[in-house]
């Protein structure tokens, strides 16, 4: 797909689709923008990202995702933040939609979830778990105002360790329920 190394990568308005590891891959670099996409298809087994960070801080809003194995993932290091605002997850996922790596390969940091990362204003309707935050974040990790159709609270949408905070979410769909 694309790759980038350097900062201030803008993707816009474009379809990207059937990459096998990652359909936009962020590996160092801040100020990237992804927005207004229809990424999806970017899938394999154990592999198969629409955006992927190794490092760097990156904005993701207004993409349509569906049929990857994670539409947003991030390996964990200590350099690595994202912010996904404003994103449709359409409905069908190997595995849960927007994640970030914790624990295993990095010694005395194994268990860091990355630096900064915001989820908020995003809709998730693929039945996979939405978001999985897979270790603690350095600095936090806020999801907020999101809507889950699919899913009926807090512990079905959202895995996660300490510094996360989930508030003000919509859960299901008849009519959606709101829990601070």
């Amino acid at each position: 797909g694309i790759v980038t190394d350097h900062s201030s990568l803008e993707v816009d308005n474009c379809e990207v689709s059937a990459f096998n590891h990652n359909g936009i891959f962020l590996r160092k670099g801040d100020d990237h923008h992804i927005h207004h996409n229809f990424i999806h298809h970017c899938q394999y087994q154990g592999l198969g990202y629409g955006v992927s960070h190794i490092a760097g801080q990156s904005l993701i809003e207004r993409n349509l995702f569906d049929w990857n194995r994670h539409s947003i993932a991030g390996t964990g290091h200590p350099d690595c933040s994202y912010v996904a605002r404003h994103n449709v997850e359409l409905g069908t996922s190997l595995a849960h939609c927007f994640d970030m790596h914790g624990g295993g390969g990095r010694g005395k940091d194994g268990r860091i979830a990355g630096n900064t990362i915001r989820i908020h204003n995003n809709t998730f309707r693929s039945p996979a778990l939405p978001i999985f935050i897979r270790g603690v974040p350095q600095d936090e990790c806020e999801v907020f105002q999101n809507w889950f159709p699919r899913h009926e609270g807090p512990d079905k949408a959202v895995r996660h360790g300490k510094k996360t905070e989930v508030r003000n979410n919509a859960y299901g769909s008849n009519p959606p329920k709101v829990i601070p």
